[in-house]
C-alpha cells in the first residue's frame, strides 16, 4: 500500500506540471510566483496531504500523536538542533563560494520554509517511511524511503529543465537530497515525533534560500 500511495503520488505529481503547463499556455494563469506558490499549495494539499493521512490511517497511526511523538521539548531539541547544524553547511557553502545572502520575505519563501517542510515530511517521513517500517528494519526503511523522497522531485526537475543537472552535481542536487532525506528520517526517529523532520526540514531550507 505504501510504494503504492507513492507510485501514485509521482504520477499526480507528473500530471499537477503538465496541467500548469496547459493553464499558462491556454489561459495565462497561473503567471506571478505568488500564483503558482498558490497553485502547488492548493496541489500539494489535494494530491500529497490528503491521501497521506489516509495511509497514516490505514497504518493505525493518528497525525497528532505522529506530531506530538515524544513531546515538543523532544521535537524542538533535536529539530532545532540538526537543523542549525545541516542549515549551516549551506551558508559556509555560499561563503567559500562568495554567493551573496539575501532575505527578502515572500510567498514563495513562506511556500519553502512552511509549506513544504510540513507537507514533504507527512509524505515521507510519516506515511513511507511509518510504512515500510512495519516490513523493514529502520536502516534499510529509511534509505528506501530516501529514494523515493528523491523521486519526487524529478517531475519538477525535468519540467524545469535542471533533471541532467541535478542527477549529476555532487551538492544541492539528487545526492544532497538523498542525503538530506536519511537525516530528517533519523530526526523523526530520535526524536519520536514528526514535528522534529518538519522543524530540521524547515530550518535547513532557510538556511538554503538566504
Amino acid at each position: 500500500m505504501t510504494l503504492g500511495f507513492v507510485c501514485a503520488l509521482y504520477l499526480a505529481w507528473t500530471g499537477a506540471w503538465i496541467l500548469m503547463a496547459k493553464l499558462q499556455t491556454h489561459f495565462g494563469w497561473p503567471s506571478t510566483s505568488d500564483a503558482q506558490t498558490l497553485y502547488w499549495v492548493a496541489m500539494k494539499l489535494v494530491l500529497w496531504i490528503v491521501p497521506a493521512i489516509f495511509v497514516l490511517r490505514s497504518l493505525g497511526m493518528r497525525v497528532g500523536d505522529a506530531m506530538r511523538g515524544n513531546g515538543i521539548a523532544s521535537a524542538l531539541l533535536w529539530g532545532v538542533g540538526v537543523g542549525v547544524l545541516i542549515g549551516a553547511e549551506a551558508v559556509v557553502r555560499k561563503w567559500l563560494g562568495h554567493q551573496p545572502y539575501s532575505f527578502a520575505l515572500s510567498w514563495p519563501m513562506v511556500n519553502v520554509v512552511l509549506v513544504a517542510p510540513i507537507v514533504e515530511e507527512l509524505v515521507f517521513r510519516g506515511a513511507v517511511l511509518g510504512g515500510l517500517t512495519r516490513r523493514y528494519r529502520f536502516g534499510v526503511a529509511n534509505v528506501i524511503a530516501s529514494l523515493l523522497f528523491v523521486g519526487a522531485h524529478v517531475p519538477g526537475w525535468y519540467f524545469t529543465g535542471t533533471l541532467v543537472q541535478n542527477l549529476t552535481i555532487p551538492l544541492g542536487g539528487a545526492l544532497s537530497i538523498f542525503v538530506l532525506g536519511l537525516i530528517f528520517g533519523f530526526v523523526v526517529l530520535k526524536s519520536r515525533s514528526l514535528a522534529g523532520g518538519m522543524i530540521a526540514h524547515g530550518i535547513n531550507n532557510l538556511f538554503s534560500v538566504l
